[in-house]
């Protein structure tokens, strides 16, 4: 999925992802009200003589949102969380393309969070932090599979060598997630 050429000769993508789609849960939600509510106006003033202005721009405001829902789910769907095994970089944009990007070697913390929220519906964040500097890829929100990627990441930091990364049997260590909630699998 991602393009090589972001990546050295010698590198070698462990883990990726996109985030998860609940990213797209409120510019979805606005635009099927925009559209129901055009829907509604148009039903009820068209019988009247003389809206055919209003009909045209409560519809013209219905398809903006509906071009930015749109809009939404082609960054969503461009966008990728990569993580190599000397990096990890985050790519985006849809016209104009920006990567992200921070060696492991700079890894001094890592913080793992999940709200009600994500633990229900499988999500979850990781603060990445390094020694005395903000680095452009920091927070990393809405991370599908959160507890995979966690694994991962702190296999990797810890570890320093790429040969000591364990195999996908062995980040299975524990199916019980972070906590007792019940979790939807989309």
């Amino acid at each position: 999925m991602t393009n090589s050429r972001y990546l050295s000769h010698d590198e070698r993508v462990v883990l990726q992802a996109r985030r998860h789609f609940v990213n797209l849960l409120g510019p979805g939600t606005t635009a099927l009200i925009a559209v129901t509510v055009a829907g509604t106006i148009g039903w009820i003033t068209t019988p009247t003589a003389g809206t055919a202005w209003l009909d045209t721009a409560v519809g013209v405001v219905a398809l903006a949102f509906a071009a930015r829902f749109g809009w939404k789910v082609w960054q969503w769907w461009v966008d990728r969380i990569v993580v190599t095994d000397q990096r990890i970089m985050e790519v985006s944009g849809v016209l104009t393309r920006k990567v992200a990007s921070m060696p492991l070697t700079r890894v001094t913390d890592m913080t793992y969070r999940r709200s009600i929220g994500g633990r229900i519906l499988g999500y979850g964040d990781l603060i990445v932090e390094s020694a005395g500097q903000d680095q452009a890829l920091s927070r990393i929100t809405h991370l599908p599979d959160p507890d995979h990627f966690y694994r991962t990441m702190t296999a990797l930091v810890t570890s320093g060598l790429p040969s000591l990364l364990p195999d996908e049997g062995e980040l299975a260590l524990d199916d019980d997630d972070t906590g007792p909630l019940p979790r939807v699998v989309v």
